[in-house]
């Protein structure tokens, strides 16, 4: 697995984590964290371009 692909990972099991505490820490929300793997390019949210 080259670096980018590994990182990438790292980053979505850090961001599902924190998505998994803050459902148990309010029960009525629901946090979905949403990955686009398909894609690359520039995310608007975050405002970063990713390669």
């Amino acid at each position: 697995m080259d670096k980018v692909a590994l990182y990438r990972q790292y980053i979505q099991q850090l961001i599902q984590a924190k998505a998994d505490r803050s459902m148990k820490s309010a029960k009525d929300v629901e946090a979905q964290p949403i990955f686009d793997t398909e894609r690359v390019g520039l995310c608007p949210a975050a405002g970063i371009a990713i390669n």
